[in-house]
This record gives structure tokens, sequence and C-alpha cells, in this order.
């Protein structure tokens, strides 16, 4: 394969400095008229193209940015992730999706992938970012990191890393539900789906119980064990569970997302029980698949365009201030979607 040419094999050729091939191609800085046609009579004869990558790195930047999400297939992340991304590309950031399935140690790898390809930023969403009991080694090398290399968490423990952090405000989110629910005449309400190993479920569970007690609501929380407590299968063996229990069923099943939401609908169905007559269901993320089920699913939205955009300008500060992440934190505030799935 024949040796890729350079700006050093045209200036060879020339007689100037590679800083003088560098300057006639941009176009910026003086050079004579005379090599400038030289240069450029080489340049269309080797069909030339300068290395940006090379370029940029020679620069202190390489206009790429590192994205880490647990399981891309979840569209909350994809959503954020879409969001992000337009905004990235719309400031000539190419962005590398990366999925660690949850997995902290290809986290690891992944992060160490990222900072060989000297990635101007990165962003960290779920995973280890939400892991409640994180082993210290794992929160040890995020601040090692973040020294070199400025990172942004869509998590709520983002001080801990010493991240910036944008996320949504999750506490918001459950109060908002539950003032709805009330204002509709609902009284007895069961949050399902989650574990309180993650803190976005944790918070939620917490709130829930701190804001139906001043509401005067009966809520109750129902966590399955397991790895999958954010799916579909959740959400339906949940419901299965209190409908073979054989006490009366709460007015109001909210899933911690719309997945979980939308097993506990299938469930429901299959068990004969109308929505939202015989029982309400509710959940969080308002991702497309609220409106793919034969009762569409009121939901509380963290706002993906706003989001995703919070999200790059925050990266894109420390970016282009080459300065260290100072912990700080902006809450996305949610909106309620109300659709048929309650009354």
């Amino acid at each position: 394969m024949p040796k890729q040419l350079t700006i050093y094999d045209i200036a060879k050729e020339v007689g100037v400095s590679a800083a003088t091939v560098s300057r006639a191609i941009s176009g910026r800085g003086y050079v004579s008229e005379a090599n400038k046609v030289k240069i450029m009579e080489l340049v269309q004869k080797y069909n030339f193209r300068p290395n940006t990558f090379a370029q940029n790195l020679q620069a202190g930047f390489t206009k790429t940015i590192g994205y880490i999400v647990p399981h891309i297939g979840n569209m909350y992340f994809a959503n954020v992730y879409y969001e992000f991304e337009r905004w990235a590309s719309s400031h000539g950031y190419m962005t590398i999706l990366l999925n660690s399935k949850g997995d902290y140690n290809l986290e690891s790898k992944f992060l160490k992938s990222l900072k060989e390809k000297h990635v101007d930023g990165i962003v960290m969403m779920g995973g280890r970012m939400d892991e409640r009991n994180l082993p210290e080694n794992h929160v040890r090398e995020i601040q090692e990191m973040r020294q070199s290399i400025p990172i942004v968490s869509c998590g709520p423990e983002a001080e801990r890393f010493g991240c910036n952090g944008i996320y949504t405000d999750d506490v918001k989110g459950v109060e908002e539900l539950l003032l709805f629910l009330k204002s509709r005449g609902y009284k007895r309400i069961c949050f399902i789906g989650g574990g309180d190993q993650y803190y976005p479920s944790y918070i939620k569970k917490k709130t829930a119980y701190v804001v139906g007690e001043k509401l005067g609501l009966e809520v109750s929380v129902r966590w399955l064990t397991g790895n999958e407590v954010f799916s579909f299968s959740a959400g339906y063996d949940s419901l299965k569970i209190l409908i073979e229990e054989g006490r009366p069923l709460p007015e109001v099943i909210c899933g911690i997302n719309d997945y979980v939401a939308l097993g506990a609908v299938n469930c429901a169905l299959e068990s004969g029980l109308k929505i939202p007559e015989d029982i309400a269901v509710t959940g969080f993320d308002d991702v497309s698949i609220t409106t793919m089920t034969p009762v569409h699913i009121t939901s509380i939205s963290p706002r993906y365009e706003y989001f995703g955009k919070k999200v790059f300008n925050s990266l894109h500060k420390l970016m282009q201030a080459k300065t260290l992440p100072t912990g700080k934190t902006s809450l996305i505030k949610p909106e309620i979607i109300i659709r048929g799935s309650t009354r």
C-alpha cells in the first residue's frame, strides 16, 4: 500500500515549510502568490486531502465526543441521545455512542478507549451513574478521568464523581403525578418496577411516600428483585402478583417507567380489567410506546429536546473553557402528559 501523502511531502517538493503548506491550504495566514500556486498545483495533482483529525489533535481537540448508555434499546436513553447528537453535530462534533449493557467493567474499557481516542468530552447516562452501592474504585475512575477530560453525568449523584450533572427532577415528577391523580379522585396508588439500588427509583419511592402522606393518599411501593426491574415483564409480573393476592387492587398502578407501565396495561387487559374504569396506569419517561397500546398511557415527560440541548451546552462550555468540572448540577423540570389510561 503506497505511503499516504502528507503536507511534509508537499513542503519538501515545493521547498517551503510545512506551516507554509498548511497556511496555503487553509487560506489562513500569508503565503506568497508564487508559493501558493506551486502548492495548490501539487494538491490538485496528487488529489491531496489533509488529515483533519491530525490537524485537530495538534490544535488540542478532535471534535469528537463519547456518549455511554447502558441500553440503547431503551427509548429514554435513545431519545436524550438523539437530541444531544443533533446539537453536537450542528456544532461540528462527531459523537461515538457506546452501549455498556449496564456492565461497569465494560464502561471502564469504554472510558479507556475514549481517552486513547483523545475525545474532547464524555457524557454518561445510567449505569454506574445511577448505582447507589457502587464500589469506590468505579467512583475514583471517573474522578481521575474528569481531571483531563470534561465529563457530564445525566444522573442525580454527579457531584459524587466531581462531574457536572444534568438530570430530570424526579421529585417534581412524582409531585406532579400525585397531585394530578388526587385531582382525578384517586386515593389508592401503587408504584411498581425499579429497585432501591438505583437512585432514580429510590428517589421516586421516597418522594411518593412523603408526598402521598401530605396529600392524604394511600401510597404503596412494590419492587421486584432481579436485574430486569425496569422491563415490560416487571410491570406484567408485578400486577399479576397483586391480582393473585386476592386483595382489593390499587386504583392506580404507577410504573417506574413506560415499559413497566406497558407490562401492567397488558396484564390488566388479559385479566379482564378495563382501563381506566377498573384500574388506571401511569408511567415515566413519555417514550413512543405510550401511544402504541390499546390504551394510551399517561406519563411524565423529561422534555427530551430541552434535555438533550441542556446536556450538550453544559459539556460544550467545559470543552471550550478547558477547565475542570466543578460538580455543578442542573435539574430538568418534567411535565405530565395526560392520556386515556387515567380518568
